[in-house]
C-alpha cells in the first residue's frame, strides 16, 4: 500500500492506526505527518504536525544577523523613499549575486582565457557526447546518473533564485535620526553673530514661550484657519445682480417647440443668452469670510509654533539685524553662512524688533527693523522680514527656519506672557 493511500485512510477512521506513522507526501519534501494514538481508543482524531525546514543558506545567514531585514514582497513602496523604513539603508547583496559579478569580472580581465576555456568545454562537451551515447549503446545505465545530477543541480540553481529574488537590507547602515534635546536643556541656546555666522554667547530662553511639550497640532490648526479666512477678508461688497425675474423682456415662447431643428426655448431671458439674467451672481450681501477666535487661543497658537521651531532644530538666535549696506550679494554672503537662502539654503523669516535709540542712527531704524536689512533681503526670494507683532503661526509654519534677534525674543516673551 502505498503513502498516500495510509495517509487517506488514517484521516477517513476506517482503520486504527499504529502507534506511530510516518509518512512523506509529495508534492511537499519537507512536510511530515505524524500520529501517536494509543491502541484502547479507537477511532481518535489526529493531531497532524507540520515541520518546515528551509534549505536556503541565506535564510540561515539572516537569522544570525539582525540588523539584516528582507523587503516584503508584498509591499508596493520605494525603499528610497523618505516615509520607507528602510531609507538611507544600503541593500546586501547575495552571494550568487557576488559570484556572477567575480565571474564577470574575471572574463572581462581575460578574455583570451575564457575563449580557451569555453573551446575546451566544447571539445568537453563533445567527447562526453560521445562517451554517453557509447554507454546507452551498452546499456550500462549511465543516464540514471546524470539525470540525478541534473536534479542537484536544478535544486541548486532554485536557491540560488531564491536568493536573488530576495532583497535585503542592511539597517545598520541607516542614519541616525535626529532627536530633540530633552527640556531644560533645549532651552540653553548659543547665541550667533549675523555677519559671520559664529557663536558670541548663550541664552536662555523662557519654558512658558519656548517650552511647551506637547504641542498641541489641535490649536495650531485652528490659528492657521483663522488666519487664512482672515486674508480672504470682505468680498463683493454691495454687488448685485439681477435674477430672471428681474431682467427686462418676455415671457413669450421664442420659437416653436419641434420643427425648427434648434434647441427648444420658453423665453428670450436664460443665462446663457445674450442681454439675459446672471447665474449664481452676488446678491447684494457682504460675503464675510472671516471667522472668530480667541485672543488667548491666538497667543496660545504663536507659543506652540515657537516651541516647535526650538524643538525640531530650526531655530536660530542672532546678536542683532543689523547689516552694514543694503546690498544683496553682501547679504546673499551673511546668510549663506547660516544655511539661508541660495540654492541650496533654507527658506527663513526672520523677526526683528529693533528700537531707534539702540541704533547709531535712528533714520537707519523703521518700523522696528534694520533699513539696510529689510532692503538688501527684499530681492531674496527664500526670506522674509517682519516685525515681531506680525509675528504669526501660519508664517513659521510655512518657513523652515525662524531667525530672531535677541530684541525680538524679549519683546516676544513679554507680549505672550502677559496675561499669564
Amino acid at each position: 500500500m502505498s503513502h498516500i493511500m495510509m495517509t487517506r485512510r488514517l484521516v477517513s477512521g476506517l482503520r486504527r492506526p499504529p502507534p506511530s506513522v510516518t509518512c512523506l507526501m509529495s508534492p511537499l519534501e519537507n512536510l511530515s505527518l505524524q500520529t501517536h494514538i494509543p491502541n484502547s481508543i479507537p477511532r481518535r482524531p489526529l493531531v497532524l504536525s507540520y515541520n518546515h525546514s528551509f534549505s536556503s543558506a541565506a535564510h540561515k545567514k539572516d537569522e544570525s544577523n539582525s540588523t539584516i531585514v528582507e523587503l516584503p514582497p508584498n509591499l508596493k513602496f520605494d525603499p528610497r523613499a523618505k516615509s520607507s523604513p528602510f531609507y538611507g539603508a544600503e541593500r546586501v547583496e547575495s552571494e550568487h549575486k557576488k559570484r556572477r559579478k567575480e565571474q564577470k569580472q574575471k572574463a572581462d580581465d581575460n578574455p583570451v582565457d575564457t575563449k580557451a576555456s569555453s573551446s575546451a568545454t566544447i571539445d568537453k562537451e563533445s567527447d562526453d557526447q560521445k562517451v554517453g551515447n557509447d554507454d546507452v549503446d551498452a546499456g550500462s545505465g549511465t543516464i540514471d546518473e546524470e539525470e540525478e545530477y541534473d536534479d542537484y543541480d536544478d535544486a541548486d540553481d532554485e536557491e540560488e533564485d531564491e536568493e536573488e529574488e530576495r532583497i535585503l537590507y542592511d539597517l545598520s547602515t541607516k542614519p541616525d535620526v535626529a532627536r530633540a534635546v530633552p527640556l531644560p536643556q533645549r532651552l540653553h541656546v548659543p547665541v550667533l553673530d549675523i555677519k559671520t555666522g559664529e557663536e558670541v554667547g548663550t541664552f536662555h530662553l523662557s519654558e512658558k514661550t519656548f517650552g511647551n511639550d506637547p504641542i498641541r497640532v489641535d490649536i495650531l490648526q485652528r490659528v492657521v484657519v483663522w488666519q487664512r479666512n482672515k486674508f480672504r477678508g470682505k468680498r463683493n461688497a454691495g454687488a448685485i445682480t439681477k435674477t430672471v425675474s428681474q431682467v427686462s423682456g418676455s415671457g413669450r415662447k421664442v420659437r416653436p417647440q419641434k420643427g425648427g431643428g434648434t434647441a427648444r426655448a420658453g423665453h428670450s431671458r436664460p443665462a446663457h443668452w445674450r442681454g439675459g439674467a446672471k447665474a449664481h451672481g452676488p446678491k447684494g450681501k457682504i460675503q464675510d469670510y472671516t471667522t472668530k477666535l480667541n485672543k488667548k487661543v491666538r497667543k496660545m497658537g504663536v507659543r506652540h509654533a515657537l516651541s516647535q521651531k526650538l524643538k525640531e532644530g530650526s531655530l536660530i538666535i542672532t546678536s542683532d539685524m543689523a547689516a552694514p549696506t543694503h546690498k544683496t550679494k553682501d547679504m546673499y554672503a551673511m546668510l549663506d553662512r547660516l544655511g539661508i537662502a541660495g540654492k541650496k539654503g533654507d527658506m527663513a523669516l526672520m523677526i526683528d524688533d529693533a528700537d531707534p535709540n539702540d541704533a547709531e542712527n535712528e533714520a537707519s531704524v523703521y518700523g522696528g527693523l534694520d533699513v539696510n536689512f529689510k532692503v538688501a533681503t527684499g530681492n531674496l526670494k527664500k526670506v522674509k522680514m517682519l516685525n515681531q507683532k506680525g509675528c504669526h503661526v501660519y508664517s513659521m509654519l510655512k518657513f523652515k527656519k525662524l531667525v530672531l534677534s535677541l530684541a525680538a525674543v524679549r519683546s516676544l516673551e513679554e507680549r505672550l506672557e502677559k496675561d499669564l
